[in-house]
């Protein structure tokens, strides 16, 4: 008698030893069918605890008071157009656009030091004073321009030329750097126009041919003028040259700052200006609380005493509305982190720490996961908190508990 591989080769041809192995398996699984039904649970809690939710919350349980209000804030500034901003956000509005004069000089210093940035403490390369910058000067000296005097090949450092920008108000000075550091006043306007987009200053307009703000095409409110001062006030060397009440300069010798507040409830910059009945007279004021920066931008007024008079007034309420608010006390809980693995982790601050407030601010405050520093509407501080140990990911046993249900 045939085998019954041969019966099957003999039956079906050469597929009988597939037949035969596809009768095995079937008689397998027939014999093993809890086996399988193990597999399959074991593979489905794998795949489970694979692909649990792992994520660490950080909740932060910080609640800043809303703080004392600036309404009627400025009720005896009149006659002008004014703004503040506490560390670039303004706190105080006004969108009236106008000539700027050459509060436009700041913007022209900031970007010639993004352009070529120098360090407190340095002077910078040297410039040259070619026959372009020597004609430019004696435009000004004939057209009643603020203008400090230069000398064909005289050499005057970034530095010295910066100081003769913002302190004497030099407007041949300011079109000199813009050509030396741009190439053309026509680069220098393209390069802080787009400049001013990434600062988020959204309502200037740099004129044609205008690095000093002689021009009456260069505008602005005193809202962006209030949040330009704060890049100056921040930047390390405009922040020292803007506080100098005078100084030594090449070929035009001494110079002082036009700015008559200095000096003054804490007033430790900015700038004046003003180029007739299109301007006004204009000043922007800075002053540094802690570590916040207060800026007042006032536009517009009908005499040059009136600019710092209202300048000071709205400065000195500033200073008595905007106050340091205690956030939490050294041993509060601040936060915790929290997951299913770890319950609450609480965050402890080790020492109190206040912020200056007003109404209208971003109340917000959040800790930082990687590095713990607070974070205040957007300014980080480094803040000592402490948290206990504890594990940062669940372990492979807590895993397969919670899959049913188990957490801490």
């Amino acid at each position: 008698m045939p085998s019954v591989n041969r019966v099957n080769y003999d039956r079906y041809g050469a597929n009988g030893r597939k037949v035969q192995r596809r009768i095995k398996e079937r008689r397998f699984k027939l014999k093993h069918p809890g086996l399988l039904v193990a597999l399959m649970v074991l593979l489905l809690v794998g795949f489970r605890m694979a692909t649990l939710e792992t994520d660490l919350n950080l909740v932060t349980t910080i609640k800043i008071p809303e703080g004392v209000s600036l309404e009627g804030l400025g009720a005896e500034v009149s006659g002008v157009k004014w703004a503040a901003a506490v560390d670039g956000k303004v706190v105080r509005d006004d969108l009236k656009v106008q000539p700027t004069a050459s509060t436009t000089k700041m913007i022209l210093s900031l970007a010639v030091l993004e352009k070529k940035p120098i360090s407190a403490g340095e002077k910078g390369p040297k410039i040259k004073i070619t026959n372009e910058m020597y004609n430019i000067w004696g435009w000004y000296l004939n057209n009643d321009g603020s203008n400090t005097q230069v000398e064909i090949n005289e050499e005057i450092t970034e530095y010295d030329a910066l100081v003769s920008v913002m302190l004497a108000s030099s407007n041949n000075m300011a079109d000199s750097l813009a050509i030396w550091a741009f190439g053309s006043i026509e680069e220098y306007q393209k390069y802080a126009t787009d400049m001013l987009k990434r600062m988020g200053v959204t309502n200037t307009i740099i004129g044609t041919k205008d690095a000093s703000g002689y021009d009456p095409s260069t505008t602005s409110t005193a809202s962006d003028l209030a949040r330009i001062g704060y890049f100056v006030m921040n930047h390390p060397v405009l922040s020292e040259i803007v506080a100098l009440e005078k100084a030594e300069v090449p070929v035009a010798g001494e110079i002082r700052n036009t700015n008559k507040l200095l000096g003054k409830s804490s007033i430790s910059g900015i700038k004046t200006g003003f180029i007739g009945d299109e301007s006004g007279y204009c000043v922007v004021t800075g002053y540094k609380k802690d570590e916040h920066i207060i800026t007042v931008a006032v536009l517009g007024a009908a005499t040059r005493d009136g600019s710092f008079d209202n300048n000071l007034i709205a400065v000195k309420e500033l200073q008595s509305k905007l106050v340091d608010q205690e956030m939490f006390k050294r041993g509060d809980t601040v936060g915790y982190y929290e997951s299913w693995w770890t319950g609450k982790v609480p965050v402890t601050a080790n020492e109190s720490f206040s912020e200056l407030n007003y109404k209208g601010a971003e109340h917000k405050a959040e800790i930082l996961v990687n590095d713990l520093k607070l974070k205040v509407g957007g300014k980080e501080y480094e803040v000592s908190l402490t948290v206990p140990e504890f594990s940062r990911s669940p372990s492979l046993i807590q895993r397969f508990l919670h899959i049913f249900g188990w957490k801490k």
